[in-house]
């Protein structure tokens, strides 16, 4: 019950906030990137955990497990969106850009100020709903629940700028990033899980895709080309091209956790 009030509040905050700042710039509706982790301080002030919880985020029982996967983190990102960039342009999806491009958002061109929203979401995400949920399933059903939390949260601002930008293929563009999502939470899961639920290795993990897939394939949000040019739905790291990449990788990791559970 404490999971579902957690990602139904955060849901519902978030689709309001989007309704309300429609006409706001996306990096003025981006700071909903800390309703997950205010969520989570919330409801853990209100369980009385609140100490407890702020000990895990920081990693301080989990020092050199945070180290070691915070690092892997930055391997798995460049190894996907490399994968991603590969079968792009080996299926004529997209073409290299002429000229400088880049698809970073603006609020994320501060590096320090990109990373410091990923933390917002994964102090909620990884920290917070994943424990939740994996004291009382087993990890395959855990990971793909806070997955598709996850990508319920990206539905609205989707659905927002699909209808400003109108990109070819709009409700398959919102489908496939939602999805995205959903696989993407698996390797997010998995360096949360091994680092004790601390904020470190997700977070670098998603702050640093935040700095490199839009640079180089562009952004699905605004529809905006990076070094690769061709649809954002079909090439993006969100898109359907990181779909496909993250998917065995998924699989491998789901293996994995599964038999260290049992």
């Amino acid at each position: 019950m404490i999971c579902l009030i957690f990602t139904g509040a955060v849901l519902f905050v978030t689709a309001v906030w989007v309704w309300m700042l429609k006409n706001e710039s996306f990096m003025t509706l981006a700071y909903a990137m800390f309703f997950p982790g205010a969520a989570a301080l919330a409801m853990s002030a209100i369980q009385g955990d609140l100490f407890s919880f702020f000990l895990q985020a920081v990693g301080i029982d989990t020092v050199i497990d945070s180290i070691v996967f915070s690092a892997a983190s930055v391997v798995i990102v460049c190894l996907l969106i490399g994968c991603c960039v590969i079968l792009t342009l080996g299926m004529g999806w997209a073409s290299i850009a002429e000229g400088q491009q880049s698809g970073i958002h603006e609020h994320n061109k501060h590096f320090l100020a990109g990373y410091i929203r990923a933390a917002g979401e994964e102090l909620g995400w990884r920290c917070y709903l994943l424990p939740c949920l994996m004291a009382r399933y087993e990890p395959l059903l855990a990971v793909s629940i806070s997955g598709i939390a996850w990508g319920l949260f990206h539905v609205p601002v989707m659905i927002l700028l699909t209808y400003k930008l109108r990109p070819p293929r709009p409700y398959l563009t919102v489908f496939i990033q939602c999805l995205s999502c959903i696989m993407a939470a698996f390797p997010h899961g998995w360096v949360a899980i091994k680092s004790g639920y601390s904020l470190w290795a997700a977070t670098i993990m998603h702050g640093t895709w935040n700095q490199i897939n839009p640079r180089l394939l562009g952004s699905i949000y605004t529809q905006t080309p990076g070094k690769l040019v061709g649809p954002q739905w079909v090439i993006n790291g969100e898109g359907l091209a990181g779909v496909i990449t993250i998917l065995p990788l998924a699989a491998l990791l789901t293996l994995e956790l599964k038999c260290n559970w049992i």
